[in-house]
């Protein structure tokens, strides 16, 4: 064996070994299939001016990509029609995914499904093309392959940016990346850090694509880990106006992971593993079978005490006051917001290695549901309830938002349609439930309080929960889960105490004092004081509370939880012995 100069290996490119990585794309190349013209995309581009024309211009650039993906053509030839239709569409997107950015639940308007499915159906054909450079460049002998580095680096990273801008789209739709992403995105960074191209600098979609952007650089490895940091924190639990933050977050470096390539460098005391070409994000227990490539390892320790540090800052900020050090995304917030993001951010860290131990598998169809939505239709129901009320009574007095069927019905039958609902999980802590939307389901929000009645035998006695997760797994199909936070509840209204922070004014009154609606729960032997969103009472406070028996003394202790909905608050008995009632009021409508 002839022994060459390290110049000339390398020049030969000997050092990469002709068993590469395989890159996990197939797409049915057709020769007779003809390249896309682009020139009607641009004189649409031109005149675009009206939402109508957005959609055209979108549905247009879709049907040239999955022409382009049918066209068999050179890599060079591939890599210069993406950047063309890149250009297209990425600034278009960016102003569309800000504009739905603002709100989203069930169901989602027409328009708004229809152009955000279309981004990521675009997405997912831009992933597509650059995975054949990809692929392509893995199949070449080694001499191709050193002069082509340079160009893998661009398609890898322009590949891991647009599997980070779907999964933000898909977010706002309340999806999640498929098994299809992962198996790419984990395929890809193995490769890039078998040949030590991971922290090669790059230009970002931002700089490429948009004038009005600063200078930005990225690499491969930030994105991946932000792909990954996203995930763990679970945005299908997020409303989409805190999506946005979060993201921007992570995207400035403020949250932070750590990826290592060998075990021995690793002093995490909180990993995962990235096994290649798996369809998993990472996995928490080790799967490693004998031959197969070892695993890239995620190392968690540093987003786990910013997670814990947010949330001790923020409790203590409302016990004590002062100033705090938090993540940026919660220092744009309200109190009462930073301790539900906190809260939240913290709980989807936390259980997402054990997120599949739920089974939502099962489907029993609750043909008596009923599900009231929002703090003033629960109040208002739970006050009809304590007066002796019937069902009837609450079906005329009331929007019926979900009924047996989860539509609003039209006054003409032949309007009204209907899609039943079916229980998919229950526990003491939880429900989940399924059906098919449509813009008939009534409207929902990550946060907003829930009363719900499974069965008749419940009419009477609903129970309450905050709207916690929604999930669209498949097109036309939604999973919301509800986390409950009371077994029994009373409809209740309280005096003001000093220092209320008040957001809207309240309505209520008995004689001079002004009042506050709130809903007392109890579950599992514990009491709760629920008040809408835009009240805020210090802890520790006395009340003077107006129920249906007369007045009662209480304190109100410290803040259990909080959602975009209401703030639940413990509540126990009064220690202020001179505090007596001077009134005997029942609760003011």
């Amino acid at each position: 064996m002839t022994l060459l100069p390290q110049w000339l290996h390398n020049w030969l490119g000997l050092q990469y070994s002709e068993k590469r990585i395989p890159f996990p794309i197939t797409l049915p190349l057709v020769k007779s299939t003809p390249a896309p013209v682009l020139n009607t995309l641009y004189q649409l581009q031109k005149h675009r001016s009206t939402q109508a024309d957005d959609e055209q211009f979108l549905a247009l650039l879709l049907k040239n990509l999955k022409q382009l993906n049918r066209h068999k053509t050179s890599v060079t030839r591939r890599a210069q029609y993406n950047h063309r239709l890149m250009g297209l569409f990425y600034p278009l997107a960016v102003v569309l995914a800000g504009q739905f950015s603002k709100d989203g639940g069930v169901p989602d308007s027409q328009r708004r499904a229809q152009l955000l499915d279309c981004m990521i159906a675009i997405c997912a054909e831009l992933v597509n093309s650059y995975g054949l450079i990809i692929e392509h460049y893995q199949q070449s002998s080694g001499f191709r392959y050193v002069r082509s580095l340079k160009k893998l680096d661009q398609a890898a990273f322009r590949l891991l940016e647009l599997l980070k801008f779907k999964q933000t789209i898909k977010a706002l739709r309340y999806q999640e990346l498929s098994a299809k992403s992962w198996r790419m995105a984990n395929s890809l960074v193995h490769i890039l850090a078998a040949n030590q191209r991971l922290y090669i600098v790059q230009k970002t979609l931002d700089q490429q694509y948009r004038s009005d952007q600063p200078m930005a650089m990225g690499r491969a490895v930030d994105v991946y880990l932000a792909l990954q940091m996203v995930e763990r924190l679970q945005l299908s639990y997020w409303p989409v106006q805190w999506q946005t933050w979060l993201i921007r977050s992570i995207g400035l470096g403020d949250l932070k992971i750590g990826l290592s390539q060998n075990a021995s460098d690793v002093v995490s005391t909180q990993t995962s593993l990235v096994y290649c070409a798996d369809t998993v994000p990472s996995r928490f227990v080790n799967t490693q079978q004998t031959g197969q490539i070892a695993p890239l390892i995620l190392e968690w320790d540093q987003l786990q005490q910013i997670m814990i540090s947010d949330l001790a800052q923020v409790i203590r900020s409302r016990r004590n006051g002062g100033g705090v050090s938090l993540s940026k995304h919660l220092s744009l917030f309200g109190p009462d917001e930073q301790l539900a993001i906190a809260q939240l951010q913290f709980q989807c860290f936390r259980d997402y290695p054990f997120r599949n131990s739920i089974s939502i598998d099962q489907k029993r169809e609750v043909p008596d549901l009923r599900i009231f939505i929002g703090f003033n239709e629960i109040f208002a129901l739970l006050r009809h309830i304590d007066s002796g009320g019937g069902w009837k009574g609450i079906g005329r007095r009331m929007s019926d938002l979900l009924a047996k069927h989860s539509a609003v019905f039209s006054d003409d039958a032949a309007g009204s349609i209907e899609s039943a609902w079916f229980l998919r999980h229950q526990d003491d802590n939880m429900i989940c439930l399924s059906t098919l939307e449509s813009r008939h389901t009534s409207e929902m929000h990550i946060g907003d309080l829930t009363a719900y009645m499974l069965e008749q035998s419940d009419w009477h006695q609903p129970r309450l929960g905050v709207i916690e997760r929604i999930l669209r797994p498949q097109s036309g199909q939604v999973y919301v889960e509800i986390q409950l936070i009371s077994q029994h509840s009373t409809s209740v209204a309280i005096e003001v105490p000093e220092e209320t922070l008040m957001n809207n004014q309240s309505d209520v009154r008995a004689g001079d004092k002004e009042l506050i609606r709130a809903i007392r729960g109890i579950s599992d032997n514990a009491i709760h004081m629920i008040l809408p969103r835009g009240v805020s009472v210090p802890d520790n406070r006395n009340l003077i509370i107006h129920a249906k028996k007369g007045l009662e003394n209480a304190q109100l202790g410290h803040i259990v939880s909080a959602s975009k909905g209401c703030s639940v608050y413990a509540l126990r008995p009064s220690i202020d012995k001179e505090t007596t009632p001077l009134r005997v009021n029942s609760v003011v409508a």
